[in-house]
């Protein structure tokens, strides 16, 4: 060994010194020839490259830092010189090249300073890398020889070769790391705020330092808010990340389908080498402990003398092996979670942007099998001017979601060649009329948002397992490397162990493919029950209403059952897993023992024993890896097939007009030989297949207003869809074309308001500047004067989410306001009077859609008030109920040629003569005063509260006695104690069989007995484990079942005003994200962090009694540190944890809008801004988790550190520190070994346990939200109630929350059975709110008797039960119009038909290929028209033969034909039933026994017609008597 040194380091021919200068020469040229290329402007320099490298130049660190440098060099060149005198001729030529040298960097050392700005920190790199080389060579030089007991090879030197030695260090390794890192601003502003982790130094980075002032100050603080969380850099934004990607894995960017795999690989194709890298050097790193113990070891045991290497030398092997690999892996951690959370926001941006652009009808087929990209290549336009980012992010952090399949229709019409490059997919049976934003095509009961909302919470969660699938492959790799370290050891008995493992491997394999089959479809389940969460959400006003929350809740707990079946099974199958983990490397490492002993006659001495245990742990870790990580990668790649078969499918919308060749006029409005489609055409036969069919050409009036009319379900909404590319277009000759001019923009107002959950000011403006004038006139137009009036904060009230502060007449005109304000050449409205009284209808025909801001516009109107909108209109286009062009013309026109326009527009007639609102419209000023008004006052949506410090005892007694209880827990924990006894007394009956080789010869040892009574130890080990786990999982899935069962009887028992408080977004997180935690994550948590604590503490106690009262110091020692770093991790990572589940519910609400409005964000072009504000949104989240994630580094790290200094001082110890046998020492190391790597999961499992019992915190809140009284016993009615329909309202005063106004009061009526009244008022008079008061679904005071007995008094199941209302926007729910109709199967299908034909419904239809009971319903009814999910509300009260019928607005969007025809029918049908009608209608009140007549909430008259007829100076009778039919009217109150 000697010799080797001589000849390395004595022979100038081989002097490693002359390196040095080689690599000084190098980096002068090249700092040379980089100078002269900069001087000649042969590359442009970055324009932003002084401002990225001033940054750091700036920092006071770097010149702190950099003067101590050069004040190291300054010493170096001091000793080059000193050595030069003192060394004389020796080494002459050396030290004179060393005196350049130095020379040479006190150079680079100054110029680090005064240098240009634009170079120092190149020179600094050169510097540091040239006495890095230095400072190696001397490494080798002087510290090498002495692990072998040798002299250093510069002794000559004497104390200068050390000093030289340290100033090396000091300046090429220290100062290298510890400076400032290069920012990447893009500009001087973003340099100012460019985050600490952009520039930390690599000390800093490597340790994650640069987190300690967040640490820090969450530490002080109670809470940490989210403005102190560090900001992003550029790579993390979504918006840079998604314009880097897009060409990488979007499908659209590509042109065909893509790999989301593929696609990740290929983005971060850089990330992924280093950690390949890593992952490599630490295959090798991992087994220093296990040969620094077969050392150790041997260098202790008796007789031994194999090895020249210090003992020293091992012990710090076995520190430093485990430093380097902790740095390393933790920043492969590090790089793999920056992948992990750039990627989820590029899925999650990505999922948003293909549902702005694709029919979502057309992404899942009925079969299930994906329908590939199609269409245009044109892309959805950019945001057109009325269209900004800035509305969007004017909305609450989380809008309410809907269950329509909002984009099922949106194919884009095509020419005859583009829709023949279309793939065809089957389609299911047809879907019916389709109507508003929620237009959903597809007949499917599949909610699509429900799947979405899944991608976006539990496959996301899922997803970021697949950066897992390194993992196995060095798993093998490892597992290879590790028989190779055995072999060394055991010999050829190592390949008996390797055997039985091999014959082992197909049952992981095995149990890999059930655990998939078992995720897809659990997944899917999943999927059905969030679909029924959602949908029960957006329709739970109407489930409370009808009493129906137990079946509701019954179905939700069906599907969850379903659900749990798939979880329980997951485990069982997960539990085989982590046994085989446990069983194939014991089975290995027994079979190759007793190979070993009794085959190869060898003795199993300490040094081979326990460096083989530390081997074979490290093997059982590398299976326990692979059967682990296979399931989760397995989940991941399950929901990134999911996310991919979305993405990867659908037809792309586009607006890109198309006009036929021969067209010349591309700025009119027109359709040419064409047929329209809600389904794409398919061989399978129809139940029922609407089509809209225009024969010839079908132009409207460019600059004028043009109506279109027709009664229900005709097709009126399906010319606008059709027009704005939402049917799919068949050309029906060569020269078919569908044309909407684009240029001037477009506005479009839905029948079925669509509103943002924000102020009705940024409803209104919808991204465009605020012009105060024009805002003024637009308010005054639409008749919302004197709404804004009765508002606290005016024009800045939050409208909440689906507009639920606002009545439907105001939600219409907020939506009109907002296209008559935008700049829009070509505006669509969609039946908007429907929902306004006739004064106020007839107010915004004459001022609004006659108005000067509609003037010289093209505005397509459809409504059923025909005869107030043809003063205004030019052109009249009338479609038939076969959905075909009727008449078109001018008004004269239309009346000659179509004969039932002319009888629809008399009978429009006769019924407006006898219709007048209770109270003129009011409002006479022209200007809207908000200055003095409060965005405050109008605050609706409250922030999600978020737990501040622990989590509470209250949580975690929740979730112990949900698993089952203290007892439970108590026989689970002495489970675990066991389980721990029974590893160390096995670890210690090793440690005593190899004790028996001393002294002895191998045949003198009872080889079988031992290994006989390890067997067993190991396996009843085993079975205890086993025991354990499936005790637990017993308890786990009790928990997910009473958990979830009991949220979902909370939430379905909530107020109205809970309701309108809180958005479904935050809902859906608790019944997706929260859940999810519960039923996987947190149960395994509990079950290890448990059985890890008890088993760290019998280690320790173990360590102590054999190592002595120096392991107790350190252990203590041990104890505080971690229990210190754990205290200020956990400060810091709760907080973080609470912030990313609340801001998931952001990005889940805006993508609800999103899909909610997707009609109109198509129409007007707003795709733009939803994407913008979307990003900003990911960004949020996106800024906590990397913080998040880059915390758990920062514990790991730490903990590592304790746990490696711990067993290096215990080592020490006990090798120098006292005469220790070799079986005692190496016990000890075993126990070390797994007591360092498990303390750091110990810890991370302890702050992740308290981290994930946020989701039962989350939980636990929603359970003790404001609920409705629960039913009792004693509160049910006798069993004849209601006999009858009387009604008996005295002094009864409501508010729609506990603390608000009153907003009825002293309303005071009595109704006898099978009497009708009618109620009227102004729009906000509070008609709609005695319905509310009548159910008790809003606080009341008052007394409400029906038929003898006091409402208060009974339960609200039987009161709900009894009463039905009919609003004017019924929802319907998922299923088959039967189960709508008929939930409980209580009625034959000859009622169910009788109740259909009553309501009116076969009046909107003719008799082929109607609606039936088989029809099946989308969520929401959003397949059904306006018009006809009211007839089938009506329908169903006629069914439920309630004593009491509340109709609101029953028959608002009705053609007037068909309600004349209905009001006929109920009369009939409910003749014995005590009506309520709120109406604007006096045709529909006027043969009332009653009529209400209410203003502010109070009753201003009530009494009989003919009596409030015959009053002097009545209200109701002078609007009779000012009405031009005034003796017919008196002749139906019989006067």
């Amino acid at each position: 060994m000697a010799s080797i040194f001589d000849y390395s380091f004595r022979n100038p021919s081989w002097d490693l010194r002359y390196i040095i200068f080689g690599t000084s020469i190098l980096s002068g040229l090249y700092l040379i020839v980089e100078r002269i290329r900069g001087l000649w402007g042969t590359y442009p320099s970055a324009p932003s490259s002084s401002v990225k490298t001033s940054i750091i130049i700036e920092r006071r660190s770097w010149n702190i830092f950099q003067s101590i440098r050069l004040a190291v060099v300054s010493a170096l060149f001091a000793i080059s010189v000193f050595l030069f005198f003192l060394q004389g001729k020796t080494e002459k030529q050396l030290n004179i090249f060393f005196i350049v040298y130095s020379l040479y960097g006190a150079a680079l050392s100054v110029l680090t300073l005064l240098g240009p700005r634009d170079s120092r920190y190149l020179l600094s790199s050169h510097l540091s890398f040239i006495h890095f080389v230095a400072f190696s060579i001397y490494i080798v030089r002087d510290i090498f020889p002495l692990a072998v007991g040798e002299g250093s090879a510069d002794e000559q030197d004497g104390p200068s070769g050390w000093i030289r030695l340290a100033l090396l260090g000091v300046s090429g390794f220290i100062i290298p790391i510890i400076l400032p890192r290069k920012g990447y601003p893009e500009d001087s502003e973003a340099a100012l705020s460019l985050p600490l982790h952009a520039t930390a130094s690599w000390l800093s980075y490597s340790c994650y330092s640069f987190l300690d002032p967040i640490v820090y100050t969450a530490f002080k603080k109670s809470n940490l808010q989210l403005d102190e969380v560090p900001a992003l850099t550029l790579d993390d934004q979504t918006k840079s990340l998604t314009t880097k990607s897009a060409p990488l894995i979007d499908p659209v960017e590509l042109g065909h389908s893509r790999s989301l795999i593929w696609g990740m690989l290929s983005i971060f194709k850089n990330q992924y080498f280093v950690m390949g890298c890593i992952g490599a050097f630490q295959s090798l790193n991992e087994f220093s402990e296990a040969i620094a113990t077969n050392r150790i070891l041997k260098s202790l045991e008796k007789g031994n003398s194999e090895t020249k290497i210090e003992t020293w030398v091992w012990i710090l092997l076995l520190v430093i092996g485990p430093v380097i690999g902790s740095l390393i892996m933790e920043f492969a951690l590090h790089l793999q979670n920056i992948v992990n959370v750039r990627f989820q926001a590029i899925l999650t941006q990505l999922i948003l942007t293909h549902s702005l652009r694709v029919r979502m009808d057309t992404v899942w087929t009925s079969s299930g099998s994906p329908s590939a990209i199609t269409g245009s290549s044109e892309s959805a336009p950019p945001a057109s001017p009325a269209t900004s980012a800035t509305v969007i992010s004017e909305t609450a952090s989380a809008s309410r979601v809907k269950t329509e399949d909002d984009g099922a229709s949106n194919s884009t019409t095509s020419t005859p060649a583009a829709s023949s490059s279309q793939l065809t997919p089957e389609d299911e049976d047809s879907a019916e009329i389709q109507q508003a934003d929620g237009v959903g095509a597809k007949k499917t009961q599949d909610d699509h948002y429900g799947k979405i909302n899944n991608f976006l919470t539990s496959d996301m969660d899922n997803i970021r397992f697949i950066q897992e699938f390194f993992r196995p492959v060095w798993s093998v790799f490892r597992a290879l490397l590790s028989i190779g370290i055995l072999y060394t050891i055991l010999g050829w008995s190592v390949f008996v162990g390797f055997a039985v493992m091999i014959a082992c491997i197909p049952i992981p394999g095995y149990t890999s493919k059930l655990l998939m089959r078992l995720q897809r479809e659990k997944m899917k389940t999943s999927d059905t029950r969030l679909s029924a969460v959602n949908q029960a959400m957006n329709a739970l006003r109407m489930i409370k209403f009808f009493a129906w929350e137990s079946r509701i809740e019954s179905q939700i707990a069906d599907k969850r059952a379903a659900e749990l079946w798939y979880i329980f099974w997951n485990t069982i199958l997960q539990v085989c897993n982590n046994s085989m983990n446990a069983l194939f490397p014991l089975a290995a490492m027994l079979s190759t023992y007793a190979t070993f002993t009794l085959g190869m006659g060898g003795e199993l001495t300490a040094s081979r024993l326990f460096s083989s245990m530390v081997v074979f742990g490290r093997l059982e870790s590398y299976l326990g890896q692979i059967f682990w990580v296979i399931p989760e990668i397995v989940d991941a790649k399950v929901s990134l097939d999911r996310v991919a078969e979305f993405v990867n499918n659908g037809e792309r919308y586009s607006t890109a007009p198309n006009t036929a060749p021969e067209v010349a006029d591309v700025t009119t409005v027109h359709i040419r030989d064409a047929v329209f489609t809600w389904d794409k055409p398919s061989s399978a036969p129809a139940i029922r297949q609407f089509k809209l069919e225009v024969n010839g050409e079908l132009k409207f009036h460019t600059g004028r207003v043009n109506l279109i009319c027709g009664p229900t379900a005709s097709g009126k909404t399906s010319l606008l869809m059709a027009l704005l590319g939402e049917l799919h277009f068949l050309p029906l000759s060569p020269s078919a074309t569908c044309h909407l001019p684009r240029g001037g923009g477009v506005a479009y107002a839905a029948q079925e308001s669509w509103v943002l959950n924000a102020t009705i000011k940024d409803n209104i403006l919808f991204g465009l500047p605020y012009e105060k004038s024009r805002f003024d006139k637009v308010i005054y137009q639409t008749g919302l004067l004197r709404d804004l009036s009765l508002f606290e904060a005016g024009d800045l009230t939050e409208v909440g989410e689906r507009g639920i502060t606002l009545s439907g007449g105001q939600k219409a005109r907020i939506t009109l306001a907002r296209a008559v304000y935008s700049t829009a050449e070509v505006v669509l409205l969609d039946d908007v009077l429907s929902a306004l009284d006739v004064h106020t209808a007839r107010w915004v025909a004459e001022k609004c859609i006659g108005g000067d801001l509609l003037k010289g516009r093209t505005v397509l109107l459809v409504t059923h008030n025909i005869l107030l909108c043809t003063p205004i209109a030019d052109y009249v286009i009338s479609l038939g109920p076969n959905g075909k062009i009727v008449s078109q013309g001018t008004v004269d026109e239309a009346l000659k040629k179509n004969h039932a326009l002319k009888a629809e527009i008399e009978a429009e007639k006769d019924a407006l003569r006898r219709e007048e609102e209770v109270e003129a419209l009011e409002g006479s000023s022209d200007d809207v005063d908000t200055s003095e008004k409060s965005a405050k006052a109008g605050k609706l949506i409250v922030a999600e509260e978020m737990a501040i410090g622990h989590v509470t005892w209250a949580s975690v007694n929740l979730y112990i006695s949900s698993l089952g209880g203290p007892f439970f827990f108590v026989a689970f924990f002495v489970g675990a104690i066991i389980e721990s006894l029974f590893d160390v007394i096995t670890k210690w009956f090793y440690g005593y069989w190899s004790s028996q080789y001393e002294g002895k010869k191998a045949s003198e040892v009872h080889v079988h007995r031992y290994l006989g009574m390890a067997s067993g130890l190991e396996v009843f080990h085993l079975l205890v484990v086993i025991g354990i786990y499936s005790f637990f999982a017993t308890g786990a899935y009790r928990a997910s079942r009473s958990l979830h069962q009991r949220l979902t009887k909370s939430v379905l028992a909530c107020t109205l005003r809970w309701l309108d408080t809180t958005p479904v977004s935050r809902v859906l997180t608790r019944f997706s994200q929260d859940c999810q935690a519960i039923d996987s994550g947190l149960p395994s948590l509990v079950s290890s962090t448990t059985r890890r604590t008890i088993k760290l503490a019998i280690y320790l106690i173990t360590v102590i009694i054999a190592s002595g009262w120096p392991a107790l110091s350190i252990g203590i020692i041990v104890a505080a540190s971690g229990v210190f770093f754990g205290q200020l991790y956990i400060k810091a990572q709760l907080p973080l944890k609470r912030h990313l589940s609340t801001l998931r519910a952001p990005v889940l609400g805006h993508v609800g809008t999103a899909l909610q409005g997707l009609v109109s964000i198509r129409a007007y072009g707003a795709q733009e801004a939803f994407i913008e504000e979307s990003m900003k949104r990911i960004d949020a989240h996106t800024r906590v988790a990397r913080t998040y994630w880059c915390l758990n580094r920062w514990i790991g790290v730490r903990m590592d550190m304790i746990a490696i200094v711990f067993s290096g001082v215990v080592i020490s110890y006990m090798v120098y520190g006292r005469e220790t046998p070799a079986a005692t020492v190496g016990f000890t190391l075993v126990l070390i070994n797994s007591f360092s790597r498990q303390l750091l999961e110990w810890v991370r499992q302890v702050n992740n346990l308290e981290v994930q019992s946020n989701s039962v915190e989350r939980i636990k809140e929603f359970l003790e939200i404001d609920h409705e009284p629960e039913p009792k016993k004693d509160s049910t009615p006798p069993a004849y109630w209601p006999s009858s329909g009387d009604l008996h309202v005295e002094k009864v005063s409501a508010r729609y929350a506990a603390d608000g106004p009153e907003v009825l009061k002293n309303v005071t009526f009595s109704l006898q059975s099978g009497q009708r009244m009618g109620i009227v008022g102004r729009t906000g008079a509070g008609k709609s709110t005695i319905a509310l008061a009548l159910l008790r679904a809003i606080p009341t005071t008052g007394s409400v008797v029906f038929d003898g007995i006091d409402t208060s008094r009974l339960n609200l199941s039987d009161l709900r039960s009894n009463i039905t209302i009919i609003p004017q926007h019924p929802e319907l729910l998922s299923g088959t119009l039967r189960e709508n109709l008929d939930p409980f199967g209580e009625h034959d299908d000859a009622t169910l038909n009788n109740v259909l034909r009553a309501a009116g419904l076969y009046h909107t239809q003719d008799s082929e290929g109607g609606i039936g009971l088989d029809t099946d319903v989308n969520s929401g009814g959003s397949n059904f028209s306006q018009g006809q999910r009211q007839i089938l509300a009506l329908a169903r009260a006629i069914l439920r033969r309630s004593k009491i019928v509340i109709l609101d607005e029953a028959t608002a969007a009705i053609d007037h034909r068909t309600d004349r025809a209905i009001q006929e029918s109920l009369r009939t049908e409910l003749k014995d039933v005590t009506v309520i009608t709120v109406a604007h209608r006096l045709q529909t009140v006027m043969d009332s026994d009653k009529i209400l007549v209410l203003d502010a909430g109070s009753v201003v008259e009530l009494d009989a017609p003919s009596a409030l007829l015959r009053k002097e100076g009545g209200l109701f009778r002078g609007l009779v008597d000012g009405s031009p039919d005034r003796d017919e009217l008196y002749s139906v109150a019989g006067l």
